[in-house]
């Protein structure tokens, strides 16, 4: 994705004009606050986006390429990448683009997944929601607003009251129904494969599937088994999101109360034995849900929403001892 750099020479404009504006304001209270802050992103627009198209709710929107799908209502669901800015000193608080994230120090510690970032309209603000409206599939824009339009007066944990804000967005895909957008996912990689097996779950009914790349004879994994694993997490598109492999294998006990396992991990390892490899494909009510999974520390995206999961995973060991200070993966 294209990220729109402001000039050094423009930076410099911007900051001399801001100084002043500064240096003339005393009044801390709302209005002047306020006043202040429109008086920043008219200066910013202006010398930046001088062609942006303006919208009466005061939404301006500057299109980069033009898309030629669907443009996604209120309660769409999306495919997207997308990168936001505090206005007027283009610091970035968000990005769903690894290297910008990384660049900017947002994921220190490398724990997140990124794009394309699967998301329904209306959960950011009202300025991302309405701007992403104008666009069409295939498209890439950008959106600037007030805080009229994004957090106000109040702000939230990572941007302060009275701050306008600058989107880059790539639409790549409108999902108008989740499950259906889902399931088509999980026929068109079923449909790849010869031969396969279903585990459907009482609770939920929802339906897994497991795979047999490598047969042997050994030991079947019960309730109560030592094991010892190696594997991979994806996303159906291969986007890793864990692993574990033969020299630093998952080491646990079936059934154990204190290891986290998603639900069709728990349904699909009773049918694996000792020494096979085999593949688990896992829908997202026996996964991570309707939410996905976010990083307690940061808070930052690990699993997106409504996302099936697909392991790689070899059986190393059944039986034997268990190193319990071992971690747990993800999954």
């Amino acid at each position: 994705m294209r990220i729109l750099k402001v000039s050094v020479k423009r930076n410099i404009i911007i900051i001399a004009i801001l100084a002043g504006a500064v240096a003339c304001t005393k009044d801390t209270s709302t209005e002047d606050r306020q006043e202040q802050e429109l008086r920043y992103f008219d200066i910013y627009r202006t010398v930046n986006y001088p062609e942006a198209e303006a919208y009466p709710d005061g939404l301006y929107y500057q299109e980069q390429r033009a898309g030629n799908g669907l443009s996604p209502d209120e309660d769409d669901w999306m495919l997207l990448n997308y990168v936001g800015y505090e206005i007027p000193g283009d610091k970035v608080f968000v990005s769903y683009i690894e290297n910008v994230a990384k660049d900017n120090g947002l994921d220190p510690n490398g724990v997140a997944l990124y794009g394309p970032f699967k998301m329904m309209n209306g959960r950011v603000n009202d300025g991302f929601t309405r701007g992403v409206s104008l666009m069409r599939e295939g498209g890439q824009g950008t959106i600037l607003f007030s805080s009229e339009l994004g957090y106000g007066s109040s702000g939230n944990s990572s941007i302060d009251p009275f701050t306008s804000l600058k989107y880059e967005i790539e639409l790549l895909e409108v999902i108008e129904d989740i499950d259906l957008y889902e399931q088509s996912r999980i026929d068109a990689y079923i449909d790849t494969i010869a031969n396969y097996d279903t585990i459907v779950e009482a609770g939920t009914g929802a339906v897994m599937y497991y795979i047999i790349d490598q047969a042997t004879d050994g030991e079947e994994i019960v309730e109560d088994s030592a094991v010892s694993l190696a594997y991979t997490g994806m996303l159906l598109d291969g986007r890793v999101f864990d692993e574990a492999d033969a020299d630093n294998p998952f080491e646990f006990t079936v059934g154990d109360a204190d290891v986290n396992l998603i639900l069709g991990w728990n349904l699909g390892l009773m049918k694996l034995k000792e020494g096979e490899k085999a593949r688990l494909l896992i829908p997202y009510p026996l996964a991570y849900g309707e939410n996905g999974e976010t990083d307690a520390t940061s808070g930052l995206r690990t699993i997106p929403p409504y996302e099936t999961l697909l392991f790689y995973i070899e059986v190393l060991q059944v039986g034997g001892t268990i190193e319990t200070d071992k971690p747990d993966p993800d999954a």
